[in-house]
């Protein structure tokens, strides 16, 4: 993938959660559901799919690209990277969507906007491999092609937002 040197945290410090602290989860306590109980879906029921229906793909049909054609790369050839060159990050550098990244600091893959509460994750490699469903401003919930929930979001500042598995592992971050 081609990304921007000023959203590389391999290259931009300020980019890079283990030397700017404000994204760090481990030092940032207001970014650790460990500590931050209000963004921890497990406590916080309105940030949880499997408690609140109207941010569960399975049950809101609005947010299920099976069933909303919008939704779906397949049938919206916007929100296709292999269609739309401008959110194709092997072609654009800047791409409009998020990169994603994991502890080493390994590209994994980005998103693409599809609606105000819904992205798309792809691989490096343009696969379509889950969504992004907004639970409240700053926290969205992450689901997989089969709509099972995988993990979850918060916002850490300007387009960062840190990265967790369902057992609350930080396991990456977005620039």
């Amino acid at each position: 993938m081609n990304i921007a040197s000023s959203r590389n945290p391999a290259v931009a410090s300020s980019k890079n959660p283990f030397v700017a602290n404000s994204l760090n989860p481990n030092v940032a306590s207001s970014l650790n559901p460990h500590v931050a109980s209000s963004k921890n879906p497990f406590v916080a029921s309105s940030l949880n799919p499997n408690i609140a229906s109207s941010i569960n793909p399975n049950v809101a049909s609005s947010l299920n690209y099976h069933i909303a054609s919008s939704l779906d790369p397949n049938v919206n050839s916007s929100i296709n990277p292999n269609v739309a060159s401008s959110i194709n990050p092997n072609i654009a550098s800047n791409i409009p969507g998020l990169f994603i990244f994991d502890l080493e600091l390994n590209a994994v893959g980005f998103t693409v906007s599809a609606t105000k509460q819904v992205f798309l994750i792809y691989s490096p490699s343009c696969e379509f491999v889950g969504l992004g469903i907004m639970a409240r401003d700053g926290f969205w919930n992450v689901f997989d092609l089969d709509n099972n929930w995988i993990g979850f979001w918060i916002h850490a500042r300007e387009s960062s937002f840190v990265r967790f598995d369902l057992n609350l592992e930080w396991i990456g971050f977005t620039t």
